[in-house]
Parts: structure tokens; C-alpha cells; sequence
């Protein structure tokens, strides 16, 4: 379970060392018009584990099917997984995950209360990594909160948001560097 809990625990941190210090002026400038503020990047983490978490702690429930891993999750689950890691290409963000609509420069986002949704959030998804060992990740399935065709089994949702939150803190990480600031 410490493969799936180590991308939590690396954004976390990630996020952690780029903000301490950082103002709310440099957390919401973008880089360009078309690029998002780190504080865009936080937004769209915290809106992707609003519809994530509960799926994952329902699913993972005292009646799951038990097993050992290494699990495996088929084609469209690997596919799934590596389509949000870091360095993948871009896919549009679907508009329920957007954050709020900002002007060409900055965002507006509170700092203190997304970094600590963002916080809460991790905390969460540790807490369902932990929920997890002992589960059948390739047996037990939900499906996607945006595509209800798509149903994967649980370990690869889990897999993927925790590849998908090092990938936009990293974002988060560019943004900022790009201007100029911490």
C-alpha cells in the first residue's frame, strides 16, 4: 500500500515546501492567459477529491472482496492511470473541475482555504490507501463520476488521483517559478 500512498505523501509535501512563504499575490498570478495560477491548480485538485473520496470510501467498505496484490487493472485501466501522470498529455478539464473563472493575470483564490481543503483532502486519500490493504483493488469497481460508461476497478482510480495530484502540484510549481516568484 506504500506505492499508493507515496504520490499523496509526495504532493503533500511538494505543495507544502513551494507555498511556505509564498503570497497570496504570487499563489494567484498566472503565468500566461492561458495557463493556470497555482492557486488554479490547488482549486482543481480539491474539486477532483470532492467526487473522488466518497466513492473510494464506499467501495472500500467492510464487505469489499479481500485479496493480495500486485493487482492488475486491464488495458483501459492503464490507460486511465497513465493519461494523468505527470508528464502525460494535456486533456481538457471537464467544466465541473475548473476552477472559478479568472481574469488574463490572476485568479482569486483564499490561499489558507484551499491549501488547507488541499490538506484535508490528502489526509483522506491516506486514509483510503489505508482502508484499502487487504482489498481486492481489481475486483472491487465503481465507476467514474464523469463518465458513467466507464467503470475501472478501484486500485487504478486510486493509482490515478494520487498521480494526478503530484502532476498538478508540480504545475503548481511551474506556475509559480514562471513568475517569478518564492
Amino acid at each position: 500500500m506504500t506505492d499508493l500512498a507515496a504520490p499523496f505523501i509526495d504532493a503533500r509535501d511538494r505543495l507544502a515546501d513551494l507555498t511556505d512563504g509564498l503570497s497570496s499575490d504570487d499563489f494567484n498570478r498566472k503565468p500566461s492567459a492561458k495557463s493556470w495560477s497555482a492557486g488554479e491548480c490547488i482549486v482543481h485538485l480539491n474539486k477532483t477529491a470532492k467526487v473522488y473520496l466518497p466513492r473510494f470510501e464506499s467501495a472500500l467498505g467492510p464487505d469489499a472482496p479481500r485479496g493480495t496484490g500486485p493487482f492488475t487493472y486491464g488495458w483501459i485501466g492503464r490507460r486511465f492511470v497513465e493519461g494523468v501522470r505527470p508528464g502525460s498529455m494535456a486533456i481538457p478539464t471537464l467544466p465541473g473541475m475548473k476552477p472559478p473563472t479568472a481574469d488574463a493575470h490572476a485568479s482569486a483564490i483564499d490561499p489558507e482555504r484551499a491549501l488547507e481543503r488541499f490538506h484535508l483532502d490528502i489526509a483522506r486519500y491516506l486514509a483510503v490507501v489505508q482502508a484499502a490493504d487487504g482489498v481486492d483493488l481489481a475486483a472491487v469497481k465503481i465507476r467514474s463520476p464523469f463518465l458513467p460508461l466507464l467503470k475501472l476497478p478501484v486500485g487504478a482510480f486510486i493509482e490515478a488521483m494520487g498521480l494526478h495530484s503530484v502532476r498538478h502540484v508540480m504545475q503548481a510549481e511551474r506556475a509559480v517559478a514562471a513568475v517569478g516568484a518564492a
